[in-house]
């Protein structure tokens, strides 16, 4: 045990901290310390100081919040609500159509920012967003206090913003980002998806969730639509809007495209110089001639249905076309007149698509054997009652829905009313042909006729970066749309539209990021990586009680190396 001892040295006093060990069997005193005299201990004592340290989460939120205040996102939708004729009041102004006290000191647009800001870090529901914004820094970045930041807080802003206006903050937003970044316009991609929902059928406060073709298999809820346009550079979201779940994706383009024109017209004046690429779901004979009298460039896909004609004629003349050193799809090119007009046409093959349209329909099969093989069972008790004729309509209905299967499943009823027999087999030679003639085969019109084959194909490829994008927005992490928690058709309005702006503020982030050389494939892994950026708060008070004042300082923890050299390029500070 550690004793206090005191030595005298010429006249003066001073203080050993000294234990007893036995050494050579005998107890003898060990300095542990020495401590100096009186005075000494006492300046040491009053040096001494107690800390507390608590951090937070800051890289992703500090990144974005600065990115959003660069491009003035809250400034501007709350100059669209005062140009509409609705204030964008504060708490501290006069009420106007709702109480103040909803307003919790922050305008509409400076709500929305923080929404938008996220979606892209964590998406949770309105309810659990004040849970979430305590773990970041967002905050003290915004100056508010995040506990007044309720699921009302939200809604009361959310319908304050009048959805027509959504498309012009939108397009004003996007008029700055385009030079801001140097995002190229080229080539536009269009494409729509659904988003299914929670939405009880009772519910009729609202009109557009609704039950339609769901392309997520869930086809026993009601679902929101979306469609979007996108640069095939970056896949920047140019444009979008939200229509009702059992809208047809040709439908839609119909109704928007003429919106989607004036986009392009806004965001380019050159209209000449754009191309829209969208794919076969949207493309119909009305669709088409409406695209034509636009006078936009398009380059678009058509079923092999269609064209199975034109596909049968090129198919022995399917030739190597490189698309990229290393990289050759056989294509043919022709030109043929098409719906009234004469369009350039690549037929070509995709050995993935192949592959992909075989397993495909050979899971079909499987599953139909199965059912087969029950409705042989069923016969073979001799309990139903159907006649031979509707056992028949049956079976075909059933084939029927399934891609092929008419072609590929061959049965046979045998015997009499009511004692039936059924018998099936699978015709490898109809399924070798579709795999050598059919399968994988794109067919694409343009009225590019002056670009490359390999060039046509290329821009048609690019459809795989508007389907990343819809793809980041069913992130369940990241920029989620959904579930979408709102009730209303105007909210879920104005939640889609935070969604597609919290993306484009994380995807902007990630662009920079990436022209600094940075080693974040994903705009997933850079918000991931920048969310592990903690801020310190660091709180000393003196040991010994006395009057000094605590002290309080910030500091990021220590930072991964990988990220360190980013956080200057993207705004992020201590």
């Amino acid at each position: 045990m550690a004793s206090l001892q005191t030595v005298r040295v010429k006249g003066h006093t001073y203080y050993r901290l000294v234990t007893s060990r036995r050494i050579n069997g005998k107890p003898t005193p060990v300095v542990l310390a020495y401590l100096g005299k009186a005075d000494d201990i006492l300046k040491r004592l009053d040096a001494a100081e107690e800390a507390r340290v608590q951090s937070w989460s800051h890289g992703a939120v500090a990144a974005l919040y600065g990115l959003a205040c660069e491009m003035q996102v809250a400034e501007v939708i709350d100059r669209h609500l005062e140009t509409s004729g609705r204030r964008r009041r504060r708490r501290d102004e006069a009420p106007g159509p709702l109480p103040p006290k909803t307003n919790d000191g922050l305008t509409v647009g400076q709500s929305l920012t923080l929404v938008a800001i996220g979606r892209a870090c964590h998406a949770t529901s309105k309810a659990r967003f004040a849970e979430w914004a305590r773990t970041t820094t967002l905050g003290s970045l915004a100056g508010v206090d995040v506990d007044r930041l309720t699921s009302q807080h939200f809604w009361d802003q959310m319908d304050q913003l009048p959805v027509p206006l959504i498309e012009t903050i939108e397009r004003d937003l996007l008029a700055d980002v385009i030079p801001r970044f140097g995002i190229s316009l080229d080539s536009l991609l269009f494409d729509a998806t659904n988003f299914f929902t929670f939405m009880a059928s009772s519910n009729r406060r609202c009109d557009l969730p609704a039950r339609g073709k769901q392309k997520q298999k869930r086809n026993d809820l009601r679902q929101v639509s979306v469609a979007l346009l996108c640069s095939r550079e970056h896949g920047m979201p140019l444009w979008h809007r939200t229509y009702g779940g059992n809208v047809a994706d040709a439908t839609c383009f119909s109704d928007v495209l003429g919106s989607l024109r004036q986009r392009m017209v806004d965001i380019q004046q050159d209209i000449e110089s754009l191309t829209v690429i969208y794919d076969k779901g949207n493309v119909s004979q009305a669709n088409q001639r409406q695209v034509d009298e636009s006078q936009v460039h398009y380059v678009s896909a058509l079923t092999v249905a269609s064209q199975r004609k034109l596909v049968n004629e090129v198919n022995p003349l399917l030739a190597p076309v490189e698309l990229a050193p290393g990289e050759a799809v056989p294509a043919y090119r022709t030109r043929r007149r098409i719906w009234g007009a004469e369009r350039t046409v690549v037929v070509l093959c995709s050995e993935r698509l192949r592959q992909g349209q075989m397993a495909g329909v050979m899971q079909h099969v499987h599953k139909a054997r199965k059912w087969l093989s029950e409705q042989a069972v069923i016969l073979k008790r001799g309990k139903q009652r159907r006649d031979r004729a509707r056992i028949e309509r049956d079976i075909e209905s059933h084939l029927k829905g399934r891609q092929h299967l008419s072609a590929l499943l061959r049965f046979k009823l045998t015997g009499q009313d009511p004692h039936l027999a059924l018998t099936y087999e699978f015709d490898q030679a109809a399924f070798d042909a579709l795999a050598r003639d059919t399968f994988g085969r794109i067919v694409l019109m343009t009225d590019r006729h002056d670009w490359s084959t390999a060039q046509i194909i290329r821009a048609y490829h690019g459809q795989a970066t508007v389907e990343a994008v819809f793809a980041h927005l069913k992130d369940p992490e990241h920029i989620a749309l959904r579930p979408q928690r709102h009730w209303t058709d105007r909210k879920l309005h104005v939640h889609v539209f935070t969604c597609v702006l919290g993306f484009l503020l994380a995807n902007l982030l990630h662009l920079r990021a990436r022209r600094a050389g940075a080693p974040y494939a994903s705009v997933e892994s850079l918000l991931e990586a920048l969310g592990r950026v903690r801020r310190s708060m660091i709180v000393r008070r003196p040991a010994r009680t006395g009057k000094r004042a605590e002290r309080i300082t910030y500091q990021l923890e220590e930072i991964e190396p990988e990220i360190a050299p980013l956080l200057p390029l993207l705004g992020v500070t201590g």
